[in-house]
């Protein structure tokens, strides 16, 4: 049965059809921002729609000069705008992308990297003593050391994005014409499982796109919102939702770590953002201590029972009526989507009466990964929401209590588990 959507989106085939969209729909709105610092100087560098098209066919040029058609390649690193653009890079081209935790010790890596059957290695500058003690080993079948940066004896990104203009530049248009098998494996991802060994997932093109596209009819982002990339992209909900943003036309920024949050979120104007639970709640929690400090909790409690009150009416005045509270999260955070685990229905209650509009969603590495979601139209505090619109949700073996298992079905179900 068809479900009510809310929204209006375009579903596309696979991920290289939706970036070539946004990149004509959006072509000079802002993709991502990246900081620069040097010599206590902060510089910043947008990243059109446009010229992220043109990088990523830049860099899938020279991928496919050296021979990576077809390969495997696995990323390692911090959230950062070279993450997104190989990650993206693989996609367009049909490379397999094996999304990687930076923090995995080496043995598991390294276990990661044999069991994915990874030929090629993109790696932040960070983790260089890592992978060099993996290269070293020589227990993997990687032949090529990409990293992030200019580093001594690596190639970098921006050297193979330059060759690549140049040779795409030339004439050689293999990447730009290469066609997408959109059930094919095209994105290996690990996921703790029951027993002590990972699970790899495999995800499709198809499997992405259903999703991005279900997420799209019920989520109200809007194209100059401003986002901020909490998540880790190694997640499954990390890397689907970095390009669900970019199916929006929003600009994406990168935090500086958790201690900066709250200046990160005044720096970069942030107005949505995905994030877990532990976030949120650690979020509402300063709001909260600042309040007390002020000794203003007995006027934020009535004021938020006057505003309650007049929401009966349709009437809003929560912006104007906690704009002080509102401004030391930047002044223009309006929507925050909340998955990985249960999120406290105090905290996401307590959100959505200051005016910061929380939903919460339920899903799965296997699942690509949102199965359920609540959204701006339909919420109940500490549930999942609603099966998206594309995916269909059964509950078995029930107790005498309704407790039983979910099972899903949809074109957002893996392929198979590794």
């Amino acid at each position: 049965m068809e479900r009510e959507k809310y929204l209006e989106a375009t579903e596309f085939e696979n991920i290289k059809e939706l970036i070539y969209a946004s990149a004509h729909k959006y072509n000079q709105n802002i993709a991502f921002t990246i900081k620069h610092k040097k010599d206590d100087k902060i510089e910043y560098e947008n990243i059109s729609y446009l010229k992220l098209l043109e990088e990523i066919n830049y860099l899938g040029t020279k991928f496919y000069d050296l021979g990576f058609k077809d390969k495997r390649i696995a990323i390692v690193g911090r959230n950062c705008y070279e993450w997104a653009l190989t990650h993206l890079t693989n996609l367009l081209g049909g490379i397999v992308s094996i999304p990687l935790d930076k923090e995995l010790q080496i043995d598991e890596l390294e276990s990661c990297l044999r069991r994915s059957k990874a030929d090629i290695l993109v790696f932040d500058e960070k983790y260089t003593e890592n992978i060099e003690n993996i290269k070293n080993r020589n227990n993997t079948q990687v032949s090529n050391y990409i990293c992030m940066s200019k580093k001594e004896g690596y190639s970098s990104i921006t050297e193979l994005k330059q060759q690549g203009k140049e040779l795409l530049n030339s004439g050689n248009k293999n990447y730009v014409d290469a066609e997408i098998d959109k059930n094919k494996m095209n994105i290996l991802l690990f996921t703790s499982g029951t027993t002590a060994q990972s699970k790899a997932v495999m995800l499709s093109q198809k499997n992405i796109a259903s999703n991005i596209y279900s997420m799209q009819l019920v989520e109200d982002i809007r194209k100059d919102d401003i986002n901020i990339a909490f998540l880790p992209y190694h997640h499954v909900f990390g890397s689907t939702c970095m390009i669900v943003m970019l199916a929006y036309g929003v600009k994406t920024a990168f935090p500086d770590g958790l201690r900066y949050i709250a200046q990160n979120l005044k720096e970069y104007k942030v107005s949505v953002f995905i994030g877990v639970p532990l976030l949120i709640e650690a979020i509402y929690k300063k709001i909260q201590q600042g309040i007390e400090k002020k000794g203003k909790t007995k006027v934020v409690n009535i004021a938020k029972k006057i505003s309650n009150f007049l929401l009966k009416f349709h009437i809003d005045i929560r912006k104007k009526l906690f704009k002080e509270i509102l401004d030391e999260l930047g002044g223009n955070l309006r929507f925050v989507i909340s998955g990985g685990a249960p999120l406290d229905k105090k905290v996401a209650q307590g959100f959505n009466e200051l005016g910061v509009n929380v939903v919460q969603g339920y899903g799965l590495t296997e699942t690509s990964p949102v199965i359920a979601s609540e959204n701006f139209k339909k919420m109940k505090y500490g549930s999942i929401g609603f099966p998206m619109e594309n995916v269909e949700v059964e509950l078995i073996n029930q107790d005498s209590q309704g407790i039983g298992e979910l099972r899903v079905k949809g074109p957002n179900v893996m392929l198979r588990i590794l």
